[in-house]
């Protein structure tokens, strides 16, 4: 027998060829082929089908067929080599299907009178056999490893496929093409629901996972071994994913509900939480390191207490913002984020005003500048969030206060955040140590009338001044870009008056001078708190100073003493008087462009003076080296410093 086409109940057949034939035992034996076969339901396309066995008469009318079935091309070699029996009884109405390849069984079902419905008990199927079903509800994904088991029912329809029941998952591994969805030796146990529709497919899971690693997005969970409740209900199609019902529940660490949604790349573009509670530890351990990684750049995290509320966030940003936190304590190891004690509530609405809030913690660090206990009254007025009066907060024996805060977290690329603070009476000695400076005397204080955040930049109005060194140091014009990522960059200008150079390199250990100095450093930039660019100039007139001055002056500037005399001078005497000191460096692209008072006049035309001498004895500095590496200049200043300079006898 011959058709070009033989179409079943969800299934069809092209280019068919059967044919009946005696075996060496004189007893029937039936062939099968088709060059294609064609089962949406398990998403298989134009796929080589050969069936071969001997029909059989069995109890009563009842046939049985015992034979081998072979396919090609099948998604995830399924039934590429397997033992088939076929169990027809007309008058119970039935037709039994059992399938043995290797360890993996397959048995099913059909009533005659509804040969489109099935009922299916699976044993250790590979779950690769199912990549042309999961390619059909949703073709970014990938399915790799793992088996299935369980009770299953299966509804054919020319447009739609219903496949329903409980089922066991080990070991599952599950990737999308945009690298933003994945499962990792993941098990699961319970009910499912798949609707397959000609454009979208419906989705429910009611049921338990346990162990693996599960990537939603910019949330990696590391499952515990202990069963973590999951109810899940949405829709896949070319658009996207979206869980429109999401309930989570693992006890001690993190619960959960309320919707989550993928666009078709797989990138997150909704998030609404209306309920969530989490604890620390093993929320963050658990399900928070790569989250936080992510938007933090923080690679660890001391946590403990816990937080709850809820959160919508969607195409438009963020929409709902109200958390409550009991007793958290955050510790990122590195100084730029440390917390304790934090206790309170925000409660925040686009667009809307709520009630006011408060907000407290006992001592909080950021970039290693350690903050005092703190109440902050917080409320939300139209959809910015702001304090409701100034507060002030204790920093290094002085005060930091916040005059005006007011913050929008619904906006995005325009003005999200406002602020104005000031700084009175800090120690400079202890912010130094902080920070891991040398130390030295000296009060900061100053305000900042306008800080704004816009997109991804804080930028400062007013500036800072520094009262150290007999003289002031201040900073403007400046700004810090991607703040809270891995590299922030910070700008700004500095404007040195009248330092006293005595105090200065006393500190230092540079060696002593006398007098004071003057100096810039503009057009400042950091990259990750190192210096990339700057043009700086520093001057001085009049004063005494030493050996060990000269001797660093000489190395920094890779230069040397002018004439023979003034070598001998410089054994002979501890101190010198001089007119001008001047030293400039300009920084592009990891090289410093040097400089001095003035182009040396014996010089081939690269030198410079970096010392003019006065009186007797006279000695002068001058230095050969326009074009210095920054990170050799760096190491002459350390070494200089340490007190490693070279000794010239």
């Amino acid at each position: 027998m011959q058709a070009a086409t033989l179409t079943l109940p969800g299934i069809q057949l092209a280019q068919v060829r059967a044919e009946g034939s005696l075996g060496a035992d004189g007893r029937p034996v039936l062939h099968i082929e088709a060059a294609k076969a064609s089962i949406p339901a398990l998403g298989w396309r134009d796929v080589a089908l050969t069936l071969e066995g001997k029909p059989q008469r069995a109890d009563g009318s009842a046939w049985k067929f015992v034979g081998h079935v072979a396919t090609q091309k099948a998604p995830g070699n399924a039934l590429a080599d397997a033992e088939v029996t076929l169990l027809y009884d007309r008058d119970g109405g039935t037709l039994l299907v059992d399938i043995v390849q290797g360890k993996s069984n397959l048995s099913a079902q059909l009533p005659l009178d509804q040969p489109s419905h099935l009922q299916v008990k699976l044993a250790a199927i590979p779950l690769a056999w199912l990549k042309g079903v999961l390619a059909a509800a949703w073709p970014d994904g990938q399915l790799n490893g793992g088996t299935l088991a369980g009770d299953i029912a299966v509804d054919l329809a020319q447009d739609d496929t219903r496949v329903s029941g409980r089922v066991v998952v080990g070991n599952a591994e599950l990737d999308s093409k945009s690298g933003t969805m994945a499962a990792q030796k993941l098990s699961a146990r319970g009910n499912f629901r798949i609707d397959t529709g000609p454009a979208t497919a419906s989705v429910m899971w009611d049921g338990q996972l346990r162990g693996g690693q599960l990537l939603l997005g910019p949330l990696l969970a590391q499952l515990p071994q202990s069963p973590v409740g999951l109810h899940v209900a949405g829709s896949f199609g070319p658009a996207g994913i979206a869980l429109d019902s999401l309930d989570f529940d693992d006890p001690g660490a993190l619960r959960l509900s309320g919707s989550v949604g993928f666009d078709r790349h797989g990138t997150l573009d909704k998030l609404a939480l209306n309920r969530f509670a989490a604890t620390f530890p093993a929320a963050y351990t658990r399900y928070g390191t790569t989250l936080v990684r992510n938007l933090t750049g923080f690679d660890s995290l001391t946590t403990s207490g816990s937080i709850s509320g809820a959160l919508d966030f969607g195409g438009n940003g963020l929409r709902v913002m109200d958390i409550m936190a009991t007793d958290v304590t955050l510790d990122s190891h590195g100084g730029s984020l440390a917390v304790a004690g934090l206790v309170g509530a925000l409660d925040w609405r686009a667009g809307a005003t709520r009630p006011a809030t408060r907000l407290k913690w006992n001592a909080l660090s950021l970039y290693r500048l350690d903050f005092g206990p703190a109440n902050l009254d917080l409320k939300d007025d139209g959809g910015t969030l702001g304090l409701r009066a100034p507060v002030s907060v204790g920093l290094f024996g002085g005060t930091f206060q916040i005059g005006r805060f007011e913050w929008r977290p619904d906006e995005t690329k325009s003005q999200r955040l406002s602020a104005a603070f000031s700084v009175s009476n800090v120690d400079v000695d202890q912010l130094c140590t902080a920070l891991g400076w040398p130390a030295f005397g000296g009060k900061l204080g100053g305000a900042v009338p306008d800080l704004v955040y816009r997109g991804d930049e804080l930028v400062f109005g007013g500036g800072l001044s520094l009262n150290a060194f007999g003289g002031s140091v201040s900073v403007t014009n400046l700004s810090m870009q991607h703040p809270f990522g891995d590299a922030p960059v910070l700008a700004g200008d500095i404007d040195m008056d009248q330092l006293d150079l005595a105090q200065l390199t006393g500190v230092f250990g540079f060696g002593q001078i006398t007098g004071r100095m003057d100096g810039d450093i503009h057009g400042l930039k950091l990259v990750d708190w190192k210096p990339v660019a700057f043009n700086a100039d520093l001057t001085a007139n009049g004063g005494k100073i030493s050996q060990n001055a000269i001797k660093s002056l000489t190395e920094v500037g890779g230069g040397g003493i002018a004439g023979g005399l003034q070598g001998m001078a410089l054994r002979l005497f501890k101190t010198f008087g001089y007119s001008r000191i001047g030293l400039s460096c300009t920084l592009v692209k990891g090289v410093c462009s040097m400089g001095g008072i003035s182009p040396d006049p014996d010089a081939d035309g690269n030198g410079y003076t970096i010392v003019e001498g006065s009186g007797l004895p006279h000695i002068t500095v001058i230095g050969h080296e326009r074009a210095v590496d920054w990170a050799t200049l760096v190491s002459r200043l350390k070494s200089v410093t340490e007190g490693n300079a070279p000794v010239i006898e």
